[in-house]
């Protein structure tokens, strides 16, 4: 399955203030405001066991909070940039 971390995926930034300054998505609320609701939500997604490959424009530190909420409950974690690649970043089992 693919993960969507960016700012336009609504289901997973839904009551968080986001905003678009100078053209871009962004969001207004500090990191670890912002983790006391993401973190709960990437733990609760319905993911594949098998594989999740994580995409979309998104700061770093969500990349880490994705990558902790799903370490242990997926076989392997990939990331997928912007030009098609996948990087394999994880693989257990």
């Amino acid at each position: 399955m693919t993960l969507d971390l960016s700012l336009s995926n609504e289901g997973l930034w839904a009551g968080l203030p986001v905003e678009r300054l100078a053209g871009k998505l962004t969001l207004v609320l500090p990191p670890a405001e912002a983790l006391v609701v993401l973190g709960p939500r990437l733990e609760a997604l319905a993911i594949d066991p098998a594989e999740v490959v994580l995409t979309g424009a998104a700061p770093i530190w969500v990349y880490l909070a994705a990558f902790h909420a799903l370490h242990g409950r997926t076989r392997r974690i990939a990331f997928q940039d912007g030009r098609g690649e996948r990087v394999l970043v994880a693989a257990h089992g």
